[in-house]
């Protein structure tokens, strides 16, 4: 009985100790990924010293640099399940961002964009099929839309018209099991991956975070045909180049790799080359209370399940199979007690002995 009973222990403390190896080597990596289904909506609101608006009342387009302007940035992500790699099991997904800003004054459209994105639903990065001999995305799945002019506030062009890009590094979210370095982060205005430094932990709203700082550089992006008057020239239109430069701080749970805070500075102007820049956009945004709140119901949701799976599961799997191991190991090598002898049998005299 006990023979048997050691060997049943030896069975699940094997098992167990399987489990504490598999769970992280292998089940980890297989559920560790963002879900196909997306729709989220996200807030950012802010001041922006300076902006420039586009109106018109009837009379043409009319342009003008607001001052102190309240705003409010609309993100909008959905996934896009027409294309062919939105399938079970891929280890790809397709999203759509739309971005729109306004003046909360009198809701004027400052700007709108909307790109499409390919991205490993494991480490976030966006993929690039061009020059894969095997590619994962087609061509189609990763153009980017980009507003022009205000007669396309949507976002929306004809598919000839999609400005087709690579956009490398994150997109969306940082990777599960975000680390304490540096990443490669895709920044939407230059449409390059630019480095975000880890700077330090914080806690925001009772989640320790990993602090990341993104410096984009003083870069040109384009460059567009605006009133002369708007840059101190004279003719009705001339040509000046657009240069940004900007500030991103992001705050990111690392389990799950959740942006829950996110602040942008920004800093547009339109250069002539002679005269001095004229500012169109000076100012810094950031997600309100209510985006922060779903972030965190977002990180409580998965934070546990990811723990269990690459950390505290392991952890006590493995404790535990190790006990049950020398247990069982105890009880199958151990000598049963020697039986004790029997009793010295007494000797009976013959009848009339000693007579």
């Amino acid at each position: 009985m006990r023979r048997a009973f050691g060997l049943i222990l030896l069975a699940l403390g094997v098992f167990a100790v399987a489990g504490a190896v598999l769970l992280p080597t292998y089940v980890y990596p297989k559920l560790a990924k963002v879900p196909l289904d997306q729709d989220s909506t996200s807030v950012l609101e802010g001041t922006a010293s300076k902006v420039l608006a586009v109106t018109d009342k009837g009379a043409g387009p009319v342009t003008e640099i607001r001052e102190n302007a309240k705003l409010t940035a609309t993100g909008r992500v959905q996934a896009n399940f027409a294309r062919p790699e939105m399938h079970q099991d891929t280890d790809y997904a397709v999203w759509l961002l739309a971005v729109q800003v306004k003046d909360d004054a009198d809701g004027t459209v400052l700007s709108a964009s909307k790109r499409q994105v390919c991205f490993d639903r494991h480490t976030s990065e966006g993929y690039d099929p061009r020059g894969d001999a095997d590619p994962k995305c087609t061509r189609e799945s990763s153009y980017v839309t980009k507003l022009k002019d205000k007669a396309d506030q949507d976002g929306q062009k004809p598919p000839e018209e999609n400005d087709y890009k690579a956009q490398p590094g994150l997109n969306f979210k940082f990777p599960f099991g975000t680390e304490q370095k540096d990443y490669q982060v895709y920044d939407d205005n230059t449409g390059k991956a630019v480095t975000a430094r880890f700077t330090g932990t914080e806690t925001v709203n009772g989640i320790e975070t990993y602090k990341f700082v993104q410096n984009i550089p003083d870069t040109k992006i384009d460059t567009k045909s605006v009133p002369g008057s708007l840059v101190g020239a004279a003719g009705a239109s001339v040509d000046a180049e657009l240069f940004y430069r900007g500030v991103n701080t992001m705050w990111v749970e690392p389990v799950t790799g959740v942006e829950v805070k996110q602040q942008q500075q920004q800093h547009q102007e339109l250069r002539t080359g002679t005269g001095a820049p004229t500012v169109v956009f000076d100012g810094t945004l950031a997600y309100n209370g209510k985006t922060i709140a779903q972030m965190v119901d977002q990180v409580d949701a998965n934070k546990g399940k990811l723990e269990f799976l690459s950390s505290t599961g392991p952890l006590w799997l493995g404790i535990g199979g190790g006990v049950l191991i020398l247990v069982a190991v105890y009880l199958l090598v151990r000598r049963r007690p020697a039986a004790p002898p029997p009793p010295p049998r007494r000797r009976r005299e013959p009848v009339g002995a000693g007579r």
